[in-house]
């Protein structure tokens, strides 16, 4: 009964989730399952403790990310790498494509991929809508930034949340981490610009050179609201990369730089008069932690109670086989697993079943990040950065189709995750 019981109330708060009834918003079906889970007494405090255990540095690290990024955004940061791309190559427009799919990548690998759907993804509307495109190329410029979001969060530690809980959960350091995922997560993006090029670049092209696309687009340097804050933001940006390659040595967690890193930008936004607190702190990802602390307690209620017992037996005989049919083999079951079930309880599941395996094979929890990030794409339900996207570009005039997107999601999702798969067997042979 308790199986039966956590089986029902993941999958009534997965239904939820995805069709969002009354606009209603992911967190709050699954703090709803979680609650009843609670109530039932299928979870116990002692529970929330563990999962809080595991989660608390990856959750205050990713308010601070995100606190960061938005007082960056309130400046026009984005917006002026953006409209550099847009003024160089708006007549050009499959490098136009290839010119934001790699800003994406920056944002999404510097910063993370929930910060690249909101930033990116309303400039590429607002692109798109400039150059007067049909449909059809504006789904390609919008679904190459969604696609970026995900598939270039392997390369560093803070690219994403699941990056840092996998890491804390192993005692991996910033500096281990980039030394093993920096080569795949580079080369997943190198694949997704190639895809992305490749699959939409025809119907791009038919849309070059129209005498009814606009002449010119607003100065770069428009978009930025004070330039001492713009100097300033590139100087912090610094100063937090150094301070994550640090961390490790000194025992830090990724939090206190991502923390210290928001603090330090707000007070010089302040300190120049640019600094809306009220409107910085709405901002920030409350919600998404509570979806993430949710998803993760009822997730955890099925692995207690035996739901997810077949995920380490499937993984042993896949890890036997070598080191190649152990990333490959592993990698495409967590791929499918993050699709099924979405990428941060899918982590969870995986952390865990490894931990089983006593560690398994060094490489499994790399491929685990690479097959929850990359091969989260395949469904629209993957990633919360997906489902974020998919709402933007409804409220923006460009909806998608769930069968659009799994068209896409099966094109583009196993070639990359592929490329980078092999990549990592390269890094750990």
């Amino acid at each position: 009964m308790p199986l039966i019981f956590s089986i029902a109330v993941f999958i009534a708060a997965l239904i939820l989730i995805v069709w969002k009834p009354c606009g209603l918003r992911e967190a709050y079906p699954a703090l709803a399952g979680a609650a009843l889970l609670f109530a039932f007494r299928l979870l116990a405090p002692a529970d929330a403790a563990y999962i809080w255990s595991f989660v608390w540095d990856a959750t205050f690290s990713l308010i601070g990310i995100m606190l960061f990024t938005s007082l960056l955004d309130q400046n026009g940061f984005f917006r002026w790498a953006a409209l550099h791309i847009v003024r160089r190559f708006h007549r050009r427009q499959v490098r136009l494509l290839v010119g934001l799919s790699l800003l994406a990548a920056c944002i999404t690998v510097f910063f993370n991929n929930d910060g690249t759907i909101l930033i990116m993804t309303p400039i590429a509307l607002e692109v798109t809508a400039l150059l007067k495109l049909p449909r059809k190329a504006k789904i390609a410029f919008l679904f190459s930034v969604g696609l970026m979001a995900d598939t270039a969060s392997a390369p560093l530690m803070m690219s994403n949340l699941t990056n840092i809980l996998t890491a804390d959960f192993f005692g991996i350091s910033f500096g281990d981490y980039a030394k093993v995922m920096l080569i795949p997560g580079m080369t997943a993006i190198v694949a997704t610009v190639g895809m992305t090029a490749l699959v939409f670049g025809r119907t791009i092209r038919r849309e070059e050179n129209r005498e009814e696309a606009p002449h010119s687009f607003p100065a770069p340097g428009s978009a930025i609201g004070d330039k001492r804050l713009f100097a300033v933001s590139w100087i912090m940006i610094g100063v937090m990369m150094a301070g994550y390659l640090v961390s490790g040595r000194l025992h830090l967690p990724v939090m206190a730089v991502a923390l210290v890193g928001a603090a330090l930008q707000w007070a010089a936004s302040a300190a120049l008069g640019k600094a809306n607190f009220r409107q910085t702190v709405r901002r920030a990802p409350w919600l998404i932690v509570v979806f993430a602390l949710s998803m993760n307690l009822i997730v955890y209620s099925l692995y207690l109670h035996g739901a997810v017992g077949w995920f380490p037996d499937a993984l042993g005989p896949v890890t036997a086989q070598g080191a190649a049919a152990g990333i490959f083999g592993s990698g495409v079951l967590f791929s499918l697993l993050a699709a099924a079930v979405n990428n941060l309880p899918a982590v969870l599941v995986s952390s865990l079943s490894i931990g089983q395996l006593g560690g398994g094979p060094s490489y499994l929890p790399f491929a685990s990040l690479l097959g929850t990030a990359v091969g989260a794409k395949l469904t629209p339900i993957g990633s919360l950065a997906t489902l974020l996207w998919l709402q933007l570009i409804s409220r923006g005039g460009a909806p998608l189709t769930w069968k659009e997107y799994v068209k896409y999601g099966l094109t583009f999702t196993f070639p990359i995750l592929f490329c980078a798969l092999f990549a990592l067997w390269l890094v750990c042979r």
